[in-house]
């Protein structure tokens, strides 16, 4: 196993010069800087490194100042939370002032507060995970809460009691989720019992930052241990209140199939994959159209999200019964070509739930809907087959 001295050499080699000339910009005006989050923590984890954020005691205007001055265009997204993006030819960061956060209500945003001290700015984040930093100036990885410790334990824990972050702001709950999938971590009994104790009872800042966590979490390509961390302890049903979610669901004899095969399947779209949990969870015979409507309150989708999530209510519940091929032609083009086969999967993977022997027809039924999306795309006609 590498130390943090030799793995922070190797993370050096990955800084692009447009990040090392803000590093520098910074430093020159005699402010601290590092590289702290997700790039370090993904890095650490053997994934690949695709942002990186940076923190610093500098206030947004003097980062907005400064930056100009070597030509970096900075734009203030952060708002009162002191974030700046840094943008130079193809290259992005966050940059963002260290601050306190003070909560004064649960599920409400916290008071911020400018520090200059790091240590302050540390202590407020979630997990150990994402306390870890690189210092460019040392070219040092450094871990002051046992992040380190936690990925290579496989484990994730937080920074304070997780009975009161989690309670604090809920989008922790969904942020772990998506951890212990991405990362294969298992949570500290601590967070287990905290997440339990929490349940339906958890409270969001917004329905914006619920819609982006959430988005997070299901482009996780296999995300089964956290979909079971939120559904068996209820979180879905905090985050979606009116839908009719089937509690008893995970005493059914088919769930770890369901569950398994639903991993699995090849989806990359957020909604997709979201219509898809809904389904698979929900108590089929109470469900109708106007759930998915509350949904998209729920996470304040835009009208085009709202639109396809119906789209795939609609054409799930059309899915043809029958093997009329002229029937199943239709409902192909109707769903259209890009989606139909996923439809038609969570529609046979919603028979388990009811209906054994009609599940065997789902191989014959893709084949043919495969035939008849292969020969759209490839413009060839169809022929017409009698049953």
């Amino acid at each position: 196993m590498y130390d943090l001295k030799q793995k922070g050499e190797e993370f050096s080699t990955l800084l692009v010069p447009a990040l090392v000339t803000i590093i520098r910009t910074l430093q020159l005006h005699g402010k601290e800087v590092f590289i702290i989050g997700g790039a370090v923590r993904d890095f650490l984890c053997g994934h690949q490194v695709k942002d990186f954020d940076v923190a610093t005691n500098a206030v947004p205007e003097q980062i907005i100042t400064w930056l100009s001055d070597v030509n970096i265009k900075t734009k203030p997204i952060g708002g009162k939370y002191g974030t700046v993006l840094a943008i130079k030819g193809k290259n992005a960061f966050d940059i963002s002032t260290y601050r306190k956060e003070t909560f004064t209500t649960y599920g409400h945003p916290p008071k911020i507060t400018f520090v200059d001290s790091l240590d302050d700015d540390l202590i407020r984040r979630d997990f150990r995970i994402n306390s870890i930093l690189y210092d460019p100036e040392k070219r040092e990885i450094i871990d002051k809460y046992g992040g380190w410790d936690d990925i290579q334990k496989h484990s994730i824990s937080m920074i304070g009691d997780p009975n009161i972050r989690l309670k604090e702001d809920g989008l922790r709950v969904i942020r772990l989720a998506r951890f212990i999938s991405q990362f294969n971590l298992n949570p500290e009994p601590d967070i287990l019992s905290a997440v339990r104790s929490l349940g339906e009872l958890v409270k969001f800042r917004s329905t914006n930052v619920i819609q982006i966590e959430l988005f997070k979490f299901l482009r996780v390509k296999d995300f089964q241990k956290g979909l079971m961390l939120l559904f068996k302890n209820q979180i879905f049903h905090g985050i979606f209140p009116h839908y009719p979610f089937d509690s008893a669901f995970t005493n059914h004899k088919h769930f770890p199939i369901l569950i398994n095969k639903f991993c699995t399947l090849p989806i990359s779209d957020e909604l997709a994959r979201l219509f898809g949990i809904l389904l698979l969870f929900s108590d089929e015979a109470q469900l109708d159209e106007s759930h998915f409507e509350s949904i998209g309150e729920n996470l304040a989708l835009s009208n085009r999200q709202q639109q396809q999530l119906q789209r795939l209510y609609v054409s799930w519940k059309n899915f043809p019964r029958s093997k009329d091929r002229n029937r199943i032609k239709r409902w192909v083009r109707a769903t259209g070509i890009n989606t139909s086969e996923i439809i038609a999967k969570f529609f046979f993977l919603s028979l388990l739930k009811v209906d054994d022997a009609a599940h065997d027809q789902e191989e014959e039924y893709l084949k043919t809907i495969q035939e008849i999306v292969s020969r759209f795309k490839t413009g060839k006609k169809i022929v017409q087959v009698e049953d």
